[in-house]
């Protein structure tokens, strides 16, 4: 289905750089909307940025409801992390003396910023996040200076959360894990000739080899920036390099007490807003136990796997986690409740 994009860039409050930071959100309307159908907000894993979901949007516009025959979605909104996608390069410049990068609860906080300007109002929200997004989609529930927000249903997609005593149980395997991608972060390439040189080295290695074709040329697009590189002899050359610095994306994986604090809320969320669960099929980079564990402290709304795809459901299976999504909205009876 046909639809127009609208993007905003609007300069909201940051709990760590003074004067604030853009936060960059993008709306789909859908050629065929219904008024009365949901918003979902939708919150990308780290490293990645919000066109990554264009894909999953194109099957769930098409998705109806089997009992009105109207569209399940009204609008989907699709956010950056401010460290991420065009945000990173909107905001280059307070971002720079932050060599740590920045926690995400910034995501949060700039998602509850957006909503506190009323941009959308009187819209059913449905959060939707994916790895580090499904953080920022609780967060945005907590009220900390800034209204939280409602959302009728939450979808954790591969959630990246873990409790404290499931990590502690298996310390040395997670702490070995977290020094594992952390080396692999520091050993990725971050610089190309080009985008067409990006899109050769991306097609031929893991993970974006097996990612949709149409979610690498995103990423090609929209997780890369230019950057102007001055040689041995002051001349000066224009290459591509991550959108998302390889310091900022380690920096999702350090921030070791605020997904402790995910947890927490997931655990003490209004009972009436129903948590639901989309895995991958292939475990591969996250044991089954990780959230196992999180899905113990709540009882979850439902779980799902999305055949032919791992922990990076939004890049390897855009079509079958938009029938995953749209089975939820299908089966979503639960009314508004306040959190």
């Amino acid at each position: 289905m046909a639809y127009r994009t609208t993007t905003v860039t609007p300069l909201l409050p940051s709990r760590r750089v003074q004067g604030g930071l853009r936060f960059v959100g993008k709306c789909y309307a859908p050629e065929k909307g219904n008024p009365d159908g949901v918003t979902v907000i939708l919150f990308h894993c780290a490293g990645s940025h919000k066109e990554a979901w264009e894909p999953t949007l194109q099957h769930l516009f098409c998705q109806t409801d089997p009992r009105s025959g109207k569209p399940l979605l009204r609008e989907a909104w699709a956010f950056d992390f401010q460290s991420h996608g065009e945000a990173s390069v909107l905001n280059e410049a307070q971002l720079m003396p932050l060599k740590a990068g920045i926690p995400v609860d910034e995501y949060a906080d700039g998602f509850k910023a957006f909503v506190a300007t009323g941009a959308l109002s009187g819209h059913r929200l449905v959060g939707i996040g994916h790895s580090l997004g499904t953080s920022a989609v609780i967060l945005s529930t907590i009220a900390d200076g800034v209204p939280s927000v409602n959302f009728e249903a939450i979808v954790l997609i591969e959630p990246a959360l873990i409790t404290r005593e499931v990590y502690n149980a298996n310390l040395a395997e997670r702490e070995g894990a977290l020094k594992l991608m952390n080396k692999a972060i520091s050993k990725r390439r971050d610089l190309w000739d080009s985008r067409e040189a990006a899109r050769d080295y991306f097609e031929q290695r893991f993970p974006w080899m097996m990612w949709d074709p149409r979610v690498r040329e995103l990423f090609i697009r929209h997780g890369l920036k230019e950057v102007k590189i001055q040689g041995p002899e002051g001349q000066t050359t224009t290459k591509v390099t991550l959108a998302c610095s390889k310091d900022h994306e380690r920096s999702a994986y350090s921030q070791d007490e605020v997904y402790y604090t995910v947890v927490d809320r997931i655990q003490s969320l209004d009972p009436a807003v129903p948590v639901h669960y989309i895995l991958g099929g292939r475990p591969d980079l996250i044991p089954e136990y990780i959230p196992q564990s999180v899905m113990g402290v709540r009882p979850p709304a439902s779980v799902q796997k999305v055949p032919e795809a791992g922990h990076f459901i939004v890049q390897e299976n855009p079509e079958g986690l938009a029938r995953a999504i749209a089975q939820i909205l299908t089966e979503r009876t639960v009314p508004r409740a306040n959190l």
